[in-house]
């Protein structure tokens, strides 16, 4: 089975810019997930970005942040080129030495705890010259000129202030704040990969809790926090999303997928894609084989 988790050595690499052009690829972004923060800016066509199931149809001068584990993928309209620039980044590594503003990545987790809003309108970005940030990081990390590592996180500092104030002025409360990532975080991070590459087996709650040596409410409560959602609704959310996956990419049958994917019987698995999906998967593969 092809997993959702795409690894990437943050701890030596901690961020990198790239540019995206359907001409060069024109396949969709299939559904995946990273530990690290990623945003994107589009230069132009049209993006339909999806982040957790929820749809954001990007235009020109649009920009999205997608956190550390939100399920994402992204489609393109068909003969439309699309072209965007992206930034990808470990924020714990984004370091501000003043002893006034809070670590950056502290602001970017109270963000995401009061459901501050990740897409920004070209407008915004107008306004802010957002886009030359994005230019910039993609020309600093492709010459690597000397001190193009600070030029890049000056840059990315400055991008992620944008946002913050953006959100303060909307009424996001940055007032008290954690300053790293602890060992519960990290524990949390594994515990993804697991559910990733287990998800055949029948996972329960009670037992990946164990893996953290937490309590089941604990881990439930401080699984929500990050993620926004319970454990099981993510459990489920990458079910479906692999699900499609394999619909849409492989000619297996649908009570091999359920099967795979750990579902009791197969019409477990076509009502709850349906729920999620709001179409069969029948129907889905019959439509949709071609893209």
């Amino acid at each position: 089975m092809k997993y959702l988790y795409e690894y990437s050595d943050i701890l030596n690499t901690p961020f990198e810019a790239f540019m995206f052009d359907t001409l060069r690829i024109g396949s969709p972004v299939r559904p995946h997930f990273h530990h690290y923060a990623e945003i994107i800016y589009m230069i132009s066509g049209t993006n339909n970005a999806v982040i957790n199931e929820k749809e954001y149809c990007l235009k020109r001068g649009d920009m999205l942040l997608i956190y550390g584990g939100d399920i994402h993928s992204m489609s393109f309209t068909p003969g439309e080129r699309t072209v965007f620039a992206g930034i990808k980044f470990n924020a714990a590594r984004l370091t501000v030495n003043a002893g006034v503003t809070p670590k950056l990545s502290s602001l970017l987790t109270a963000a995401r705890d009061q459901g501050a809003r990740v897409n920004f309108g070209g407008d915004e970005t107008k306004e802010y010259d957002i886009g030359s940030y994005f230019t910039d990081c993609v020309d600093e990390l492709d010459e690597k000129r000397f001190g193009y590592d600070v030029a890049v996180q000056a840059r990315l500092c400055l991008l992620m202030l944008t946002m913050m104030r953006i959100w303060k002025r909307e009424g996001i409360d940055f007032s008290s704040l954690t300053g790293h990532v602890s060992e519960e975080e990290l524990s949390f991070r594994n515990v993804l990969e697991y559910i990733d590459e287990h998800l055949e087996e029948g996972l329960k709650v009670e037992e990946l809790a164990g893996r953290c040596n937490m309590s089941y409410s604990h881990f439930a409560r401080k699984f929500r926090e990050l993620y926004g959602q319970s454990c099981k609704e993510y459990i489920e959310l990458l079910r479906i999303e692999k699900a499609e996956e394999l619909l849409r990419f492989t000619d297996q049958s649908l009570n091999d997928i359920g099967q795979e994917l750990g579902y009791a019987d197969c019409s477990h698995f076509i009502r709850m894609f349906k729920k999620h999906k709001g179409v069969t998967p029948g129907s889905l593969r019959s439509g949709e084989m071609t893209v």
